[in-house]
């Protein structure tokens, strides 16, 4: 059954809301945690179904996880043998959970099944699997050949060269950074492509040096130094910039003043790049303290033509904010999202011709022509189970009367509460 959620328009409001920590920190420092000699405490973590699959699966593997009552924190202490055993790990929807543990379980010795959800279980993972039997892992295929579910043998690291891809997915150069400072060796980590949204990779490599890693740049990738994490007790999550960018857009758009809890000062996060956006389209900083934004927007801006190649997930946001411009607005160099699960463009361009929306491929991503006031008509927004679709499209229910998104519930994959806060902007 298709659970949907109704939007009220709703234009020159005011409102306060608070975001989430950042998913893509908290991951990377659940990993980073597990890695190190002494007990981590993590503050103000995301906890959504990905980090809940995440700490489940680090506990499977011999690592205590103590999340406080309040959720405020999460203590870690790892398992420093990091031997297995046989377990066999679920990592539900998420992808990034799956190849985070592929390289951590590379740093120990056991018998790991790893399974999905079907949305999983059909992405090909083959040219990552390859990548990480050069280092030694034996990995079998228990169904089709290139596709979860697999078993990794491990007993350790056998090489001190890896090539990476990063053509399609950051995610596995990360995968790779995370957790090579603990391989048998100092490893030379080598990129094969151009990496595709290089400012996650850019989040791996400064929580790296905040842990202690020995890490330098090569001509054709990183060198890594095997090192010991024994030097950070506390770490702090960032608000996250994706989960922000959708209340900044939504204060652009409807001329509307809203304060952001939780939204942190020069984040390290590349989708901070948002706010930037928003500022030259006319966007106003009413007031800003370390830990929140108010913002203003505007009667009307012009349209956009913008590279997203390092910050892909703000490209469903930005299609809705080109649907309200003065001028037509281009989104380059983004083809790689059309290998993301469901292919975000198609989704995109789809859902926006069923409003009335004027969107046209481009080869390396779409043009959006924007249209009169009233032109646009309500329906039913296919969300994909694609948490940043459903978003989005909530916005559009702003400006436009009758937008419903079905399966709105899949926003809990990195925002939980999402509805619970936009409910504010009626308040």
């Amino acid at each position: 059954m298709k659970e949907e959620y109704s939007i009220k328009t709703r234009e020159n409001f005011c409102t306060e809301i608070s975001i989430p920590g950042s998913k893509s920190m908290t991951t990377r420092a659940l990993i980073l945690a597990s890695l190190s000699e002494n007990p981590v405490i993590l503050k103000n973590p995301l906890f959504s179904e990905d980090i809940v699959q995440m700490i489940e699966c680090l506990t499977k593997l011999g690592n205590k996880i103590l999340v406080s009552d309040d959720k405020k924190y999460i203590k870690i202490s790892g398992n420093k043998k990091r031997e297995f055993g046989k377990k066999t790990l679920h990592v539900g929807n998420s992808g990034s959970v799956m190849k985070f543990l592929i390289s951590y379980i590379a740093t120990g010795k056991g018998e790991i099944t790893i399974d999905a959800s079907s949305r999983v279980t059909s992405r090909p993972i083959r040219e990552f699997v390859d990548s990480m039997r050069e280092l030694g892992l034996e990995i079998e295929y228990l169904k089709k050949s290139g596709f979860l579910p697999i078993k990794i043998y491990s007993q350790g690291t056998k090489s001190n060269i890896i090539k990476v891809p990063g053509k399609n997915s950051s995610q596995y150069l990360s995968s790779v950074l995370l957790s090579a400072s603990h391989f048998n060796s100092d490893i030379e980590v080598l990129t094969s492509h151009k990496i595709s949204s290089k400012s996650y990779i850019d989040i791996t490599l400064k929580m790296l040096h905040d842990f202690g890693a020995k890490i330098e740049k090569t001509e054709n990738g990183y060198l890594v130094k095997k090192t010991n994490f024994d030097t950070v007790k506390g770490y702090l999550i960032e608000g996250d910039m994706a989960s922000a960018s959708y209340f900044l857009a939504a204060a652009l758009i409807t001329n509307s003043t809203i304060k952001i809890n939780n939204f942190s000062y020069n984040s390290i996060q590349g989708d901070y790049k948002f706010l930037e956006i928003m500022e030259e389209l006319g966007l106003k900083i009413i007031e800003r303290t370390k830990t929140s934004i108010t913002v203003q927007g505007v009667e009307s801006y012009e349209g956009f033509s913008l590279d997203l190649n390092r910050t892909p997930d703000l490209v469903p946001t930005l299609s809705i904010v080109a649907l309200f411009a003065n001028s037509p607005s281009e989104i380059h160099n983004v083809a790689n999202l059309r290998t993301k699960g469901n292919d975000r463009l198609n989704s995109i361009r789809t859902e926006l011709k069923k409003i009335y929306g004027s969107v046209t491929d481009l080869p390396d991503g779409i043009k959006i022509i924007p249209k009169k006031a009233g032109t646009y008509k309500g329906g039913v927004m296919e969300t994909y189970n694609d948490h940043r679709l459903a978003m989005s499209f909530s916005l559009i229910g702003l400006k436009v009367s009758g937008i419903s998104l079905a399966n709105s519930h899949c926003v809990s994959k990195v925002f939980p509460n999402f509805f619970e806060e936009f409910e504010n902007i009626y308040k």
